[in-house]
């Protein structure tokens, strides 16, 4: 099996708390040969965490590096274009954590890169990978519950602004519209979008009920997918003693929900059958796809193109809440 020579720019939090796991699981297909952070103590820290790694602080000892052919880039989100540019330009493999930019403006030149350069490019959107979502899609494209009419996904959740996220100063001080709402927002759209469709259409409203953690912490999308399939999406990022995320599929047959890592169908006057969907969040799956496309050409699901459309739909729901018109999603 052939082995490929990994270099990580970025060790915070998604780098040392979801991406390291997976690529451990990995070490036989991918080898961590080098990680960078700004500032040592970080950089030292997760080399240790990752095998005693070489280290550096500055990223593009990583890109001139010719024995490194790919690299994870795990960075405040205004910096994806420029890094990830950069990174091609140097020859190397890319997958970058989501939102594919700051905006989309960034977000198209993206998608110019891959005219551009004839390398694997790849938005890590874990979601895509999910066993809870791909469970539930086949069970959609098997008519389990009949014709779909409907989507339902609310998420209430309470970000306090002592938790390790929200004191980040990147995203508590975000150069980005929208703060939490985007950075989580693109998500749960990519679920949706993967389980019903293109999503054509919507109207949202948005609310600020805890400044600390930044510019807005609440949207509500109530929008129309291109095939007739209406929905409501909640994001709560301050909600108080109440936490839930869960999504429920109705067609003319029955429902599906999904409930963290449960899939369950409902039918009319029969019991449930519950699924265990268990994972580790799909970050495993979404790695593994990113190794075998560049060691055997397989197709990737996490495309900017994808990633482009999520942070398209969560950038125009905020306009809509702003200026209290319908949006389309091009």
């Amino acid at each position: 099996m052939k082995k490929i020579n990994l270099g990580i720019i970025g060790t915070g939090l998604a780098a040392e708390e979801l991406h390291l796991p997976a690529l451990l699981k990995l070490k036989n297909q991918i080898k961590i040969a080098k990680v960078c952070n700004h500032t040592e103590v970080k950089a030292k820290r997760f080399s240790m965490l990752a095998g005693n790694v070489p280290y550096t602080m500055d990223y593009k000892e990583i890109l001139n590096d010719p024995k490194i052919e790919a690299v994870d880039i795990l960075l405040p989100i205004d910096l994806n274009y420029k890094i990830t540019k950069e990174a091609l330009k140097a020859g190397k493999h890319v997958i970058v954590e989501k939102p594919i930019a700051a905006n989309l403006t960034e977000a198209k030149k993206m998608l110019m890169l891959q005219k551009e350069f004839q390398k694997v490019m790849m938005v890590a959107e874990n979601f895509r990978y999910r066993k809870n979502f791909t469970f539930a899609k086949k069970l959609i494209d098997k008519n389990t519950i009949g014709k779909v009419y409907s989507l339902k996904y609310d998420v209430f959740h309470n970000v306090h602004e002592n938790s390790k996220y929200a004191k980040t100063k990147w995203r508590k001080n975000h150069k980005y519209s929208g703060g939490f709402l985007t950075d989580g927002g693109v998500h749960y759209i990519a679920g949706i979008r993967h389980l019903i469709g293109e999503i054509k259409s919507g109207v949202a409203v948005t609310h600020s009920v805890n400044s600390k953690i930044g510019e807005l912490d609440t949207l509500s999308l109530q929008f129309k997918t291109a095939k007739n399939i209406f929905g409501t999406f909640n994001m709560h990022y301050s909600a108080k003693g109440f936490w839930e995320d869960r999504v429920v599929v109705l067609g003319d047959a029955g429902a599906i929900e999904i409930d963290q890592d449960k899939v369950i169908v409902r039918k009319e006057g029969k019991p449930p059958k519950e699924y265990d969907c268990s994972d580790d969040h799909g970050f495993y799956n979404e790695l593994n796809n990113f190794y075998n496309a560049i060691t055997k050409g397989e197709k990737i699901i996490g495309t900017f193109d994808e990633a482009y459309k999520d942070l398209n739909i969560v950038l125009s729901a905020l306009k809509s809440a702003a200026t209290g018109k319908k949006v389309y999603f091009r």
